[in-house]
């Protein structure tokens, strides 16, 4: 329930409740099964000169209940003109609805598909879709932008599945996809190429234009990255004016007049799109070997890298669209982008982030909007453990320092960011009044939380967790609730939350930062000699509670490490050290976000 909100040409949609009926609130209520699956595509795909595309997408789909009407849903920008089921017409109700896209939350469009006949459990049918519309649009100089990347044929949620493709297409244009080439020709003035993914995936994308391309083989696995040859418009410096004066003359200082001065507008060089392209092309090979070598192979054999205009990256299964910035010398990337934190993002965290959702969302995913931040969370903190890697932990406790910076922030009506709603509210944090806060709660706080089971497990368990992850959910749809519990699996033994509830509790479910003071004493004598220590949390509620650790060190001795408990604040927590410390240092390496 909220109300649709227009702000700065965009359309929200803010929430004023949400919530699931009473009987799938029931603890235990297992989630209704779809109702039918999905298990291979052929797509034939016509892209017009004037970008026009034109598809038959053909669906084997088997129905898990018998139904009388098929949920679909696709881009908007698409329209369904006929659909056939067992290759009898069906009737088609694509309604246009602003305000059922927004709660979608992903800009598809719903539609229904009625067959002639209800479709019967157990067995197996074809669906034909033939569909037409305008999802590729030029941004100058033949570099384009794929507007409906993962909705410009039918689909129907979660279902992985094999393809066929076929695109004919302008020959002048080179056009990408994931999988693998079968065929390729040519055929006039058009370019006729097919491709198969034998392997399960949920999507299939393609892109195009006018690209250079570098490859980087690897044992098992093709690394392809293509850059445009051409800068597109909006990333064009603007011409600057030119003073020119005109050459001395003796009779000005006679008449006293001013000598002519004109300006000249002056175009500088443009920036070069292909600047980076080997860099990049190696450290997204580089990139899969990490996460390889952590997580197991990818989803596809072959990985497809192509540019798209704008400051996002988009990860689909063998084929990632990477924003033209990351392609630019760092010195001529535009000056709203050279910030320290900007230039390390396009050039070090971008590119990797979408690598490991070949990972994360492609192999492993989620299935509502409670969960996707899981997605986001896991795909940017393998990006940040491919740059520790590569740079060192100082490059990695950089970047958490600007997330925590950037959730402090304070919104327009004087709130912080990370006050608007927990992880868990998904979708529903794209409001009106703080249109950033999806992003920054999501993908920077999800970090955080990330880290801090890193640092709670410690890396050999955290590393295991990951790679049991994606072993057991491969191919399927994984919850917050599944993900605490396998968390919890990798628990140290002795920890005062043992199945990770309270964790979850504060840093998904719950909002609010804590500042932390650490207070101690020493009593006794040597040897027996005990610290007592007591944690004080504030700016959080009374039942905020989290572990942090804290290093005892000693002038000639090992340090002491202890994880310390919030829910103890009220009493000293005992530690029987060998003598004097030095120093008690509280989180000594960063472990627990905290102002």
């Amino acid at each position: 329930m909220g109300q649709v909100v227009f702000r700065d040409n965009r359309a929200f949609f803010d929430y004023w409740t949400s919530f699931a009926a009473r009987s799938f609130r029931r603890r235990g209520a297992p989630e209704p099964p779809p109702d039918f699956d999905i298990t291979h595509y052929r797509i034939q795909a016509t892209l017009e000169p004037d970008l026009r595309l034109r598809v038959v997408t053909r669906a084997r789909l088997t129905a898990r209940v018998g139904t009388r009407v098929l949920l679909f849903q696709i881009s908007p920008r698409m329209r369904v003109e006929q659909v056939r089921v067992g290759g009898e017409p069906a009737e088609v109700f694509q309604p246009d609805s602003l305000r059922a896209n927004l709660l979608r939350g992903d800009g598809n469009a719903a539609f229904l598909v009625a067959p002639a006949q209800p479709l019967a459990a157990g067995r197996d049918y074809e669906i034909e879709f033939q569909h037409e519309g305008a999802v590729i649009s030029e941004a100058g100089r033949r570099v384009y932008f794929v507007g409906a990347r993962g909705s410009w044929y039918p689909n129907a949620g979660l279902h992985f599945a094999r393809y066929d493709l076929i695109f004919r297409h302008p020959r002048e244009l080179n056009l990408v996809a994931n999988g693998e080439v079968v065929d390729e020709i040519e055929e006039g003035p058009w370019r006729i190429s097919e491709r198969r993914i034998e392997s399960p995936v949920r999507l299939a994308a393609f892109n195009l234009g006018a690209y250079v391309s570098a490859r980087v083989p690897r044992a098992g696995l093709n690394v392809a990255v293509y850059a445009n040859r051409q800068l597109e418009r909006a990333l064009e410096p603007r011409p600057q004016p030119v003073l020119i004066m005109p050459p001395p003359n003796p009779a000005w200082s006679r008449t006293r007049q001013p000598p002519n001065v004109v300006a000249v507008p002056l175009d500088p060089p443009r920036p070069d799109p292909t600047a980076r392209l080997r860099d990049v092309a190696a450290e997204i090979a580089a990139g899969m070997d990490f996460m390889a070598s952590h997580f197991g192979p990818p989803p596809l054999k072959t990985l497809v890298v192509s540019p798209i205009p704008g400051t996002f990256g988009q990860g689909f299964p063998g084929l990632i669209y990477l924003s033209t910035l990351a392609y630019l010398d760092p010195a001529e990337r535009p000056a709203a982008v050279r910030d320290q934190y900007q230039q390390m993002f396009f050039s070090e965290i971008l590119h990797a982030h979408e690598v490991a959702h070949q990972w994360w969302g492609n192999i492993v995913t989620t299935a509502h909007y409670q969960d996707e931040w899981l997605m986001e969370a896991l795909a940017n903190y393998s990006a940040l453990m491919f740059l520790e890697k590569r740079k060192g932990t100082r490059a990695l406790e950089a970047v958490l320092a600007e997330y925590r910076r950037r959730l402090l922030a304070k919104t327009e009506d004087g709130r912080e960011v990370e006050s608007i709603g927990p992880l868990s509210w998904g979708a529903r944090l794209r409001v009106s009044q703080a249109p950033g806060a999806w992003q920054t709660i999501i993908y920077d706080k999800g970090t955080w939380v990330m880290h801090m089971l890193r640092r709670r497990l410690g890396d050999e368990r955290f590393l295991a967790m990951l790679g049991q992850l994606r072993r057991r959910y491969q191919h399927r749809a994984i919850t917050t609730e599944q993900f605490r519990q396998l968390a919890a699996e990798f628990l140290p033994a002795g920890s005062h939350d043992p199945q990770m509830e309270n964790f979850f509790a504060q840093w998904v479910y719950s909002t609010g930062i804590p500042s932390l003071k650490l207070e101690h004493s020493l009593a006794g004598k040597a040897p027996a000699l005990t610290l007592h220590v007591r944690l004080i949390p504030s700016g959080v509620g009374e039942d905020f509670l989290v572990e942090v650790p804290i290093e005892i060190q000693f002038a000639r001795l090992k340090p002491i490490r202890r994880w310390i408990y919030t829910g103890m604040a009220h009493r000293s927590i005992p530690i029987k050290v060998p003598q004097k410390p030095t120093r008690v240092v509280l989180d000594p390496e960063q472990a627990v976000l905290k102002r």
